[in-house]
């Protein structure tokens, strides 16, 4: 493991850039293993902060360098450059040749079959040229591309052309890190959006000609709506003449937001009713509306250093999860948004990953595009919504565009334009961004003479590197029930800003039953001593989606933690109430779909860990295979007819409607297939005319252990097409019997069509483990060595990959000692692999602690 103590870089090392740039111009001139790359850069010292003139550079050959003119030797090492250079300013010229083909990274310039793509977030400039590679050093770039391929794209709008050479100006200032260039045969989805100020601007999807050119309206689609809602919702309106979208195969990301020329995943934006599902389709209407949405926060705003990266992510997810709220079921958007959270982020925050939203140092910083800068960042948003309301959010972002706009900023900065917008004090919340870990709150409660009062004390538990946390500042949003189930006491804020206060609510003529942090409203994890029956009411009674939801959550996993550590028959205070809800058809269907879920594997052991059970991930899947079971049985004379109800006849559309019924009718059958062996899911197979129910029904046979029919038959239908393919092979490993996964997996990696080079067919096989823990975690201890294996190969040609996939890894510490000795094992084993990457080294140290 390499020695990560004296690379780490700190936050409180921070100093500004001691020169900065008026303006740069850059030729490329494509080959696929010579690409020529001159810059002329105008510099001018920063007299603010004086210091040594220095570039970033990676894997660079430097064939000449000049100062106005002047040819010049500088200091060359396997990081950058320094010089000796003029105390006014200068223009510095420099020309270096970098080989696409060989660079398997994926970061810089890069080769993917046949095209020409650059990745440069968070430090991939450094390997184009030799550049100030840092957020905080903006500047208008003029780009020209030399190729004789047909299509050649960069930032801005478009300038000069002629045979053979493309050029292009964006005239905004950015960081290096929003550099794009893409050159290839590509053929376009082309649109148009008027702004609100009347502009014309014309829309480009890119992918390569063929059947992927089928598969582009929807994306397109999604991008028209994203500009209409910011416009509409955050008065923000695009800035340049165009805009292009460039679908690529091989990408170690979903997407990327650089200025007016948004690189994708090609999984990210291609889709179409028969090879896409609609957790597709959502997907990339939510990817679409997120990367345009970075124009304005991270692209005209952007972030002073990396530490500050949650300003423009968190902010951004909590934009989109607006935008995906209002264009489809807001209550069941919240309930995925916090499913997500808490499989990610609240794991994360438990384990020997944990780390603040704005962490204090970092060895590689791609190691840290976590779920806690991430989802967690965008928590914090909200929360900061709930506290100053409607009106006092929209003034404050007002306020940020207008006073920040073309800035590099800080956390600092961003909760300025709140205080000073609003008048609140917001010194308190600002520890959200500083301390890790998932708050605990505690509820207690009383009912005297009319008179209700409610307990809440918070508790933050310790984090690597920090023991003792502060009382946090956060919004609890609470309603009272009374015993008919009526509301006496609407949803109301009340601010927790004390290690433990107490709120009363006076006038009341029975006691009621609270629901208590509505719509999740600060991200914590709620401890309340109550009974199935409370909960049974909720289900039943709460006018709030999200509480009503979580109640019957809370029972299911009751209900799982006594079948494990007890022994217990399922509730019957969850499956009756399970059974009201189905049968409830004034509720949304996707609603229905999602609370007929059972909770994850993952989260079951979570519970358990929590209570201080150690969880054994082969009996949480039994007693959840075991109470599947009991409530297909209690749903028996249901399922039928709520599958014949839910039938969508229409012609596909991925909408809200839609999707909701096909979600609630692939429900039913998971449960119907437990009951008839899988032969209504066959039919539905047989009978599909979209992807998915055809991808549904395959599922559901796989998990009850038939569909080998099937399986061949998806494969043979689908060959073709790398996006579905990706479908067959993760299908099979998040659907294998947990005593066969690390076989189903081993297999799959000699399949002629793993291609383990391929970021997106890696995950398919290998990341799909995750999505198997009882699999994953299968006593023989054999997907561990599957992932190391893999991981130690995969290492020398994609370290970011690698380093996110440790993660696997993440929860070693909350299983038997059996289990930890294996995987710490496999983390040793990947580790101590010869010249292992900065990036997997340091999440493998943290992982080790």
């Amino acid at each position: 493991m390499p020695d990560t103590a004296q690379q780490t870089i700190y936050l409180s090392d921070y100093r500004p850039p001691a020169y900065l740039i008026d303006d740069v111009h850059l030729t490329f001139v494509l080959s696929e293993t010579a690409t020529r790359v001159r810059s002329k850069v105008r510099f001018r010292p920063n007299r603010q902060a004086p210091g040594r003139f220095s570039l970033d550079g990676e894997h660079l050959k430097l064939i000449s360098a000049a100062i106005d003119g002047k040819p010049v030797a500088p200091v060359i090492t396997d990081t950058g450059l320094t010089c000796a250079v003029p105390d006014v300013p200068f223009l510095w010229e420099a020309e270096v040749e970098i080989d696409p083909a060989a660079n398997t990274v994926l970061e810089g310039l890069y080769l993917s079959n046949g095209m020409f793509a650059t990745q440069c977030e968070a430090q991939g400039f450094r390997r184009i040229t030799y550049y100030p590679d840092r957020p905080d050093v903006m500047a208008p770039f003029t780009v020209r591309v030399e190729s004789d391929l047909p299509v050649l794209l960069s930032n801005g709008n478009p300038g000069a052309r002629g045979d053979g050479w493309a050029e292009w100006h964006d005239p905004w200032p950015k960081p290096a890190y929003l550099f794009a260039l893409v050159a290839g045969d590509l053929a376009a989805h082309s649109g148009s959006f008027r702004t609100i100020s009347g502009r014309e601007v014309a829309l480009n999807v890119w992918v390569r000609p063929g059947p992927d050119q089928a598969k582009c309206a929807w994306a397109m689609d999604s991008l028209k709506r994203a500009m209409a809602w910011d416009e509409s919702v955050y008065g923000r309106e695009y800035d340049l003449d165009i805009f292009n979208i460039v679908a690529v195969d091989d990408f170690n990301s979903g997407a990327m937001e650089n200025k007016g020329l948004n690189i994708f995943n090609s999984s990210a934006v291609l889709a179409s009713p028969e090879a896409a599902t609609d957790a597709d389709f959502e997907r990339i209407e939510g990817i679409v509306a997120h990367e345009y949405f970075h124009n304005w926060t991270g692209n005209r705003i952007t972030c002073r250093d990396w530490f500050q990266l949650s300003l423009k992510e968190g902010l951004t997810v909590f934009r989109d999860q607006q935008f995906t709220g209002d264009m489809r079921s807001a209550p069941v958007k919240r309930i995925d948004d916090v499913l997500t959270l808490r499989a990610r982020q609240f794991r994360e925050d438990n384990g020997p990953l944990a780390h603040a939203v704005r962490p204090e140092s970092f060895v590689e910083i791609s190691n840290f595009y976590t779920a806690t800068v991430y989802e967690k960042g965008a928590e914090i948003i909200g929360m900061l919504k709930r506290l100053v309301g409607v009106e006092g959010y929209r003034s404050a972002l007002d306020l940020y565009f207008d006073r920040h706009d073309g800035q590099a900023a800080t956390i600092e900065d961003w909760l300025r334009v709140f205080e000073d917008s609003t008048g609140r004090d917001l010194g308190q919340f600002k520890r959200w961004y500083a301390q890790a870990g998932t708050p605990r709150l505690s509820v207690s409660d009383d009912f005297t003479d009319g008179t209700y009062t409610l307990t809440l004390t918070q508790e933050t538990p310790p984090t690597p590197g920090q023991d003792d946390k502060s009382p946090l500042h956060m919004p609890i949003a609470v309603g009272l029930l009374g015993p008919n189930g009526d509301e006496v006491l609407a949803t109301t804020i009340l601010e927790l800003t004390e290690a433990s206060q107490t709120f009363t609510f006076d006038g009341l003529s029975a006691r009621p039953v609270p629901s208590i942090n509505r719509g999740f409203s600060a991200p914590v994890i709620l401890n309340r001593v109550t009974d199935d029956a409370e909960r049974a009411f909720l289900l039943t009674h709460d006018t709030d989606p999200f509480n009503r939801w979580e109640a019957g959550r809370t029972l299911a996993k009751n209900a799982l933690v006594s079948m494990i550590t007890q022994d217990r028959p399922p509730s019957r205070a969850f499956l009756d109430g399970l059974a009201v809800l189905a049968s409830d058809t004034g509720q949304d269907p996707a609603f229905r779909a999602v609370a007929l879920s059972l909770p994850g594997q993952d989260d079951i052991a979570q519970t358990l860990f929590e209570g201080g059970i150690t969880p054994d991930p082969t009996t949480i899947w039994q007693a959840r295979e075991a109470l599947a079971q009991a409530v297909a049985e209690r749903l028996a004379d249901d399922l039928p007819g709520l599958m014949a109800a839910t039938e969508v006849r229409e012609a596909y559309k991925p909408d809200a409607d839609q999707s909701g019924r096909r979600d609630l009718l692939l429900a039913a059958a998971g449960y119907l297939s437990r009951l008839d062996g899988g032969a209504a899911a066959a039919r539905m197979f047989g009978d599909a005319s979209n992807m998915t129910l055809q991808l549904g029904a395959l599922l559901t046979l796989l998990r009850v252990e038939k569909g080998k029919p099937e399986l061949a038959q998806f494969h043979d239908s689908w060959k073709g097409d790398r996006l579905v393919m990706h479908k067959w092979f993760s299908a099979q490993v998040i659907s294998a019997h947990p005593d066969r996964t690390a076989e189903v997996a081993r297999g799959l990696t000699e399949h002629p069509d793993f291609d383990w080079q391929n970021p997106n067919r890696f995950r398919s096989v290998i990341g799909a483990l995750g999505g198997n823990p009882a699999g994953f975690h299968d006593p023989s201890g054999a997907s561990y060595d599957l992932v190391a294996d893999w991981l130690i190969r995969l290492d020398p040609i994609n370290p970011r990959v690698t380093a996110r996939m440790c993660t696997l890894f993440e929860t070693w510490l909350r299983y038997d000692p059996g289990r930890q000795a294996m995987m710490r094992t496999a983390i040793k084993r990947i580790a101590d692999a010869p010249n292992i990457s900065r990036d997997t080294g340091e999440m493998l140290a943290r992982l080790l602690g």
